[in-house]
């Protein structure tokens, strides 16, 4: 978001260019001047209108093993692999590939979901599917952060909605966190309001979405710290075993704040902490002095998210945190989810549309 007044000025012109084109590109998908393309099988959309972390990779592999698990079919996450080395490329990710190749979310999804699911990197998810999907063995598509992607069909919408911070100011990127209008909300089949134990009031978010989306079904997630791993001892640290345990925490995911407090919620001492652009592997140089924070103050831990481990499995990291480092493994926990089930049971057993 821009701070600069003369900046935001500056822009102002080519800001209202955007929107107008945005509101364009809409309307002619709406409209069906625009036609977007279909796959053969299911699509399910997983995405959301504000830029940052509303928790998409958490709940695509929720999605996923729901799939798996419930229904015995094997889902195909189709990804760009954002902050690749080339994301013109398609590539099916497998579970040993580097993430500069293949992407740090796109590679967590996998480990995840390991051979009972398939991932497919590339720009365009159209050709990524048509390439590999068939040779993956998929059932149905994940178009994963698929909101604003429509060329791509899909059967079911879903649209995320981070409880903590909605919709920012209201403004549309720079001047906000929208990629699009929030009444763009009216295109989403189902609405799931993250980080739903962080709403400020989450009676007031429900009727505002309600009055642009009234036939949304809206769900309430929360991500749940399952436990912890230390990789130097390839063990397992349950959560209780870590209630007021002195940490330091960094990461560089969308929305690091909420990762600070996902930790002090579970009971954790998090004494200092640290965040890092999207993305971002944090230079050698940094994480030393990190180290040396840690020893300063003393601490029992240093933790990292999943997402972060991706990249930092391929570093030195080990050699300098050590013992003190431990992952933090989370899981995406959806409320209602009988209903959520039936919800997709249906719209995967229907014929029409795909």
């Amino acid at each position: 978001m821009l701070n600069s007044t003369l900046l935001k000025i500056l822009l102002f012109p080519l800001y209202l260019i955007y929107v107008f084109l945005v509101n364009l590109r809409n309307f002619l998908y709406s409209a069906g001047y625009l036609k977007s393309k279909k796959l053969g099988k299911k699509v399910i959309s997983v995405g959301n209108i504000t830029a940052g972390g509303t928790g998409k990779t958490p709940f695509t592999i929720t999605l996923a093993e729901l799939i798996i698990n419930e229904f015995g079919l094997k889902p195909c996450v189709l990804s760009r692999g954002y902050k690749r080395n080339n994301e013109g490329e398609i590539r099916v990710v497998e579970e040993g590939c580097s993430f500069v190749k293949c992407g740090d979310e796109p590679l967590l999804i996998k480990q995840r979901l390991k051979d009972k699911g398939c991932v497919i990197v590339g720009k365009n998810r159209y050709e990524s599917a048509k390439k590999f999907g068939e040779q993956c063995g998929c059932h149905v598509y994940i178009l994963d952060d698929g909101y604003q992607h429509r060329k791509l069909f899909r059967d079911i919408d879903i649209c995320l909605i981070d409880c903590s911070n909605p919709f920012g100011n209201g403004k549309i990127i720079p001047y906000g966190i929208l990629r699009e209008p929030v009444y763009e909300l009216k295109r989403a089949d189902i609405i799931v309001l993250t980080r739903a134990k962080y709403a400020k009031n989450i009676t007031l978010l429900r009727k505002t979405i309600e009055k642009i989306n009234n036939s949304a079904l809206i769900f309430e997630a929360n991500l749940e710290i399952s436990h912890f791993y230390q990789p130097v001892r390839d063990k397992i640290i349950a959560l209780e075993d870590m209630q007021e345990k002195k940490v330091l925490s960094f990461s560089a995911i969308g929305n690091p704040l909420s990762f600070k407090a996902d930790l002090v919620t579970a009971g954790l001492n998090v004494v200092k902490s640290f965040s890092f652009r999207d993305h971002v592997v944090p230079s050698e140089e940094k994480l030393e002095k990190l180290n040396a924070v840690a020893n300063e103050l003393k601490v029992d831990y240093i933790v990292a998210t999943e997402k972060d481990w991706v990249k930092l499995k391929e570093e030195k990291v080990l050699e300098i945190f050590g013992e003190k480092l431990i992952i933090c493994v989370s899981n995406m926990l959806l409320s209602r989810e009988n209903d959520f089930l039936k919800y997709l049971e249906g719209k995967l057993n229907d014929k029409g549309n795909s």
